[in-house]
């Protein structure tokens, strides 16, 4: 085993497929969609309401303030990721990814990245994370695998991931490790 593979953590599975992401300066400037609309909500709770007759009327104020603030979010949320770049993954796990890209990131990188499983219903998981490792493509093993024109792999660590994200991504390397399996029983 290479000194590359025994760093590595948890189960993995090749994912040839495309991400998107943005290069943040700092982990402070990532926000989730869904963290962003509960402060919000928050906020406008705490916001003082002017001086109503009856309780039924600062109620309905309220609701109406905060059916606002939702309309607004959600049209927000629907454009709300500009990815700027898009990248080849390698691999994945439920910690991190590799991916291949054409631009020289030095190793502490935070960028937040777009990914959708293959043969997933398309919904875009929102991660945060950081670069770990860096490996010029030049130095993959010939049975590595394929890569184009990207420099660099980069081993990618997830520091911000719904649990229901990591779960769907370990969900989908069971079931790619039983098709594999599945195949080699046909092969022979």
């Amino acid at each position: 085993m290479s000194s590359s593979d025994e760093r590595r953590k948890g189960l993995r599975a090749t994912m040839p497929t495309q991400m998107l992401f943005n290069v943040l300066d700092n982990p402070a400037e990532y926000i989730r969609g869904q963290d962003s609309t509960v402060k919000r909500l928050a906020a406008l709770d705490a916001e003082p309401l002017p001086k109503l007759k009856s309780e039924s009327q600062v109620i309905l104020a309220r609701i109406d303030r905060k059916l606002s603030l939702i309309l607004s979010i959600l049209a927000e949320t629907s454009s709300r990721k500009n990815y700027m770049n898009q990248a080849l993954v390698q691999d994945v796990s439920e910690f991190g990814l590799s991916f291949g890209h054409y631009t020289d990131f030095p190793i502490g990188t935070y960028l937040e990245i777009g990914l959708v499983l293959p043969y997933t219903e398309g919904r875009l998981m929102d991660i945060l994370g950081r670069v770990v490792r860096i490996l010029p493509t030049a130095e993959l093993a010939p049975a590595g695998p394929a890569v184009s024109s990207e420099r660099f792999v980069y081993g990618f660590e997830f520091t911000d991931i719904l649990g229901s994200d990591q779960n769907e991504i370990v969900q989908w390397i069971f079931t790619k490790q039983r098709e594999e399996i599945r195949r080699r029983r046909e092969s022979f």
